[in-house]
């Protein structure tokens, strides 16, 4: 499917969702500048891709179903109104992608503008931190969002920390509760839920552009995950027993980075936010193992400093910062 393709099937979602009456193929020929023929084939791709017209040959088509895919005209009307400067102006949907990074940090390099965000229905080729392999099933929420000069270099880890947070509030709004494992994984009953990636291109002290890459595990079972990530991550489906409505849950992270986001601009970053962000995280008071490059240090962790840092008591009574690095939760210690 090319790009003007996927426009003209946007341009049709939006026609009818923000219609209430049906619409004959003669005002949607007009609309588009396309023929009736030429309408009628882009209908029946829509329709393999889960949406359900009713058609009557003197009234026109209605939509009567639609999926929860992310696609900008399922977004968009979602997203709150004089969003200047906000997140998700140009979203940009496919059905597949070998990754939202790739392409996201590919648009940023063509100059993409800040807040653009790319979407799709399943990733072959997702990664997550240390260049591990993301199992990207249809559906769950792949998304990355492009930010131009989000903050000084020396607020990179800020950036994550804050979309954990952003995240951890979206999905409260839906009915699922979470926690947040240092830095910036969310849990869903002690299992991995959701990862969190940016990829940076740094000037300096600066930095040029991030690209926050998300990666939700939704509405698919946890029978689709890898044999070895069963009993480590879980699915909103497989924990919750219902689906959440994507592209609204979209909407209110985007809004949710936004608002945080903000402080960055406001001289702000992490501090800002350390309390309620404590507030939210599993990884105080438990023990844990933490990987700083090829070295493992054990011991409690006791507290998280306004740069994110952790700070853990280690076996021999002394107390260590870590400023990056992963927890690696043994199985007698997983986080109830």
């Amino acid at each position: 499917m090319t790009l003007d393709d996927m426009d003209i099937q946007q341009r049709l979602v939006l026609a009818f969702t923000q219609s209430k009456q049906p619409i004959s193929g003669e005002e949607l020929s007009h609309q588009l500048g396309l023929s009736r023929t030429a309408v009628w084939k882009h209908i029946k791709q829509l329709e393999a891709l889960g949406f359900t017209f009713e058609a009557s040959t003197r009234v026109g088509y209605v939509l009567r179903d639609w999926p929860d895919e992310l696609m900008p005209a399922l977004v968009k009307p979602h997203l709150a109104p004089d969003r200047a400067g906000a997140l998700g102006h140009l979203i940009l949907w496919a059905a597949e992608r070998e990754s939202t990074n790739v392409t996201a940090i590919q648009l940023a390099s063509e100059g993409q503008p800040h807040g653009t965000v790319v979407t799709c229905g399943v990733q072959t080729g997702g990664k997550g931190r240390r260049d591990r392999a993301w199992t990207s099933p249809k559906g769950g929420m792949w998304f990355s969002i492009l930010l131009r000069n989000p903050c000084a270099l020396s607020q990179a880890a800020d950036l994550t920390l804050l979309a954990s947070l952003a995240v951890q509030r979206a999905l409260a709004k839906h009915g699922v509760n979470t926690r947040i494992k240092w830095p910036n994984d969310i849990l869903l009953n002690g299992r991995k839920l959701c990862g969190i990636l940016a990829q940076m291109r740094t000037a300096g002290e600066t930095i040029d552009y991030a690209v926050l890459g998300i990666g939700i595990n939704a509405n698919f079972v946890e029978q689709d995950l890898p044999a070895d990530l069963q009993g480590k991550a879980t699915t909103i489906l497989s924990a919750t027993g219902k689906p959440v409505y994507r592209p609204r849950l979209l909407a209110d992270i985007l809004a949710e980075i936004a608002a945080l986001y903000r402080l960055f601009d406001e001289g702000g970053g992490f501090a800002d936010i350390r309390d309620e962000w404590l507030a939210a995280c599993a990884t105080i008071g438990s023990r844990v193992e933490v990987q700083v490059g090829r070295e493992i240090v054990a011991g409690t962790a006791i507290d998280v400093d306004d740069h994110g840092n952790l700070l853990m008591l280690l076996d021999d009574g002394t107390r260590h910062r870590v400023h990056s690095g992963e927890i690696l939760f043994q199985a007698r210690d997983v986080i109830p």
